[in-house]
């Protein structure tokens, strides 16, 4: 991480939320044959966005959030933005909006409830970013390695987040409305055909079949793969093969 002045406990985790945890753009890759999956936000166009309306770089890293989200204790005035999937949030009981710049003042409380609707994460980002260290070229949270983002772990109950306070960021943007996402239960998404397809493993019926039907996401998914809940194949052999490798 550059040099550059921090402050220590800007922000008390007084609830974690489900899973909050930091992530940076592009995240930590190029390291999966030491056994290290790609890290970084779930949603990379949300996490941008949020920079880009509070004029941080986009790499800058933010809190991303599951499902619901965390209450925080600021202790000194910030600025901050929320975007992605639409959840609950109040600061001082009031409700705020998202994809805009909010002033924070010192001694406030943001509480960020359950999602509204469709998706599943959305992100708090601050101006000048969260002050956490740089592990393997990227500041985002690995939690089955226990590396990364702050602790190498999800948000728990006490912690302290420190912000950055350098000067140099740019002055804060007004996103155009066609830029915001729109979050639905139903994608269509780009899938490139790899070796492991028909005729070897897959039949060609396999094949039609996976390209023509629609797929649920399992809850059981991360970002080491996502398990799919579809039409089971056929299969082109009638074993694993050697080691169970099928």
């Amino acid at each position: 991480m550059n040099e550059q002045a921090v402050s220590m406990s800007a922000i008390e985790v007084l609830s974690p939320g489900m899973q909050s945890t930091m992530q940076d753009y592009p995240g930590r890759r190029g390291y999966w044959d030491v056994g290290v999956p790609p890290s970084g936000p779930m949603d990379m166009l949300a996490l941008r966005l949020g920079n880009r309306i509070l004029g941080n770089p986009e790499h800058t890293a933010a809190l991303e959030m599951t499902l619901s989200g965390p209450t925080l204790k600021f202790h000194e005035a910030c600025l901050i933005a929320l975007t992605g999937a639409p959840m609950q949030a109040q600061l001082n009981g009031a409700e705020i909006p998202f994809w805009k710049a909010i002033s924070v003042k010192a001694g406030s409380v943001l509480k960020i409830g359950a999602v509204r609707g469709v998706g599943v994460r959305a992100y708090l980002c601050v101006a000048r970013g969260f002050a956490v260290p740089e592990y393997l070229g990227s500041q985002s949270t690995f939690i089955l390695g226990r590396f990364g983002g702050h602790a190498g772990r999800a948000l728990q109950p006490g912690d302290k987040l420190g912000l950055n306070t350098a000067s140099g960021w740019s002055d804060c943007k007004q996103i155009y409305y066609s830029l915001i996402p729109q979050y639905r239960d139903h994608w269509e998404i780009l899938v490139m055909y790899g070796p492991h397809g028909a005729p070897d493993f897959f039949t060609t019926e396999d094949i039609e079949v996976f390209f023509n039907c629609n797929w649920e996401v399992h809850y059981n998914s991360d970002r080491t793969g996502v398990r799919l809940i579809g039409p089971k194949p056929q299969w082109a052999r009638e074993d694993g093969g050697e080691a169970g490798l099928h």
